[in-house]
């Protein structure tokens, strides 16, 4: 159980998380694996959240050994997770978690003069003349928290929309204007990749479960692939009407999933890599 809370709690931090900063939440304060793994456990281990007079917030590192991912509890991990995907949906104000993070850390917030112990990559992003750590420092943040450094992918284009496709669903008489905005959104994920139900929501301003309602009993499965929308940890998320791992469809998604190329983990519970957002 802890190795496959350790590897969702990896994934989050290091590629989920950032991955949605990159291209669909401008307006994120971070958009680094480490800063979100440390505004997380600082939160979670490190109490920077707690107005409680019993728990005196403090950087996670004063509570817990080094590297975190190596030392966190099962229910840390849980924690860590739950936060983690809150801020992925939305459900976190994101902002306030990391200014508060950087309190604990004796860093100033917006407008007040930095302190000279301040370290680089831990500062704020709205101090637009601090130095950026160079990749060196920033692999061995990466190396504390438990994770190599990582690279993204270069994303593949998107899947060209079959015209005559395109025109049933438009002309299709029992779907709304958001369900057909859906489909054809869809029709983008490239085979070989796959996106998530927050990464399709931000491209059309919605909401992840109003797109996950939307694709209940797609009518033009498999050349909609509905298949290949997971949840934003990685999870399978829903299929053929049912939703979670022990849906009675979730074995057709994997091996659907696997047939293109996408990487499952051992227990079919999780896709790997990063999620595709290209829309246009």
């Amino acid at each position: 159980m802890t190795s496959n809370l350790t590897s969702r709690w990896t994934t989050l931090y290091t590629r989920t998380l950032p991955t949605l900063a990159q291209s669909s939440q401008p307006t994120w304060p971070v958009h680094l694996d480490h800063c979100f793994a440390r505004i997380i456990l600082d939160a979670v281990i490190g109490n920077s959240t707690s107005s409680r007079p019993d728990e005196t917030p403090t950087p996670w590192t004063a509570k817990l050994k080094s590297p975190a991912v190596k030392n966190m509890s099962p229910q840390q991990l849980e924690a860590c997770i739950e936060l983690g995907e809150a801020i992925a949906e939305g459900r976190i104000d994101l902002v306030e978690l990391d200014q508060r993070s950087l309190t604990v850390r004796g860093k100033m917030l917006k407008g007040e003069k930095r302190k000279r112990e301040d370290v680089p990559g831990d500062a704020a992003p709205d101090m637009k003349k601090s130095k950026k750590p160079s990749r060196s420092q920033q692999g061995d943040i990466r190396a504390a928290m438990g994770a190599p450094p990582t690279t993204p992918p270069k994303s593949p284009s998107p899947a060209a929309v079959d015209p005559a496709l395109s025109s049933e669903i438009t002309s299709h008489p029992t779907l709304t204007p958001f369900r057909r905005r859906v489909l054809l959104a869809l029709c983008q994920v490239p085979s070989g990749s796959y996106t998530t139900y927050l990464a399709l929501s931000n491209h059309l301003s919605s909401s992840p479960r109003a797109v996950g309602n939307a694709l209940r009993n797609n009518p033009f499965a498999p050349r909609v692939p509905c298949h290949r929308v997971v949840a934003a940890d990685g999870g399978m998320g829903g299929f053929g009407g049912e939703w979670g791992p022990k849906g009675k469809h979730n074995g057709k998604k994997v091996r659907l999933l696997k047939g293109e190329g996408v990487k499952v983990d051992a227990a079919g519970g999780r896709v790997m890599g990063s999620p595709w957002s290209g829309f246009k």
